[in-house]
């Protein structure tokens, strides 16, 4: 057997074993559950029979949602997100285990100029927010949301919404420092 083809089956076999643990990590959890994963903690917000819909703890004490837009397609938040934390969930539990979804780009006052994009990894909308809020206690720190405050056809370039220590949510400047709590969408089978 050439080299080739022994890579191929160790790669096989590697998918096959990260599948596997994954599945350890997830099987029989319900939302509220939490796991830990990557060195965070993760609370379950939504299951199906097809994914786990889960949000880490904060990682990061503080960074900015870009330097100067409000726009989540093209933010560096997002930048980090989708390429160094994703490698480094995809290092531990494989890349088939951390499902591609949709993020809605809605604005606070309805606006859908940026519509919307798809992410391994992103953060919550105020929708998602409210929908899941009973299972996200007050943060003692800012935490950004994906959603804009407005967007450019209404002269709002920088404001972007952010959840206060006290849980309630308002527009603030996309080059502030807030906390990060990534949301993804986890497979518990390959």
């Amino acid at each position: 057997m050439d080299l080739e083809k022994r890579v191929e089956i160790l790669e096989k076999r590697i998918d096959k074993l990260e599948s596997e643990k994954m599945n350890e990590k997830l099987n029989g959890l319900k939302v509220g559950d939490t796991f830990e994963l990557a060195g965070l903690t993760w609370t379950i917000l939504d299951v199906t029979e097809d994914w786990y819909k889960c949000i880490a703890e904060r990682f990061e004490d503080g960074m900015v949602f870009d330097d100067g837009s409000n726009d989540w397609r093209t933010s560096i938040l997002r930048e980090y997100l989708n390429e160094d934390f994703y490698n480094r969930l995809a290092s531990e539990i494989g890349e088939d285990n951390i499902i591609l979804f949709e993020r809605d780009l809605l604005s606070i006052d309805g606006q859908t100029e940026y519509a919307s994009c798809d992410d391994k990894v992103s953060l919550l909308t105020v929708d998602e927010y409210r929908k899941y809020r009973k299972l996200i206690p007050n943060p003692d720190y800012w935490q950004w949301l994906i959603t804009p405050w407005s967007t450019p056809c209404n002269g709002y370039y920088r404001s972007v919404t952010a959840i206060s220590p006290y849980g309630c949510f308002d527009d603030y400047d996309c080059n502030n420092r807030y906390g990060v709590r990534p949301l993804c969408i986890f497979s518990p089978n390959t």
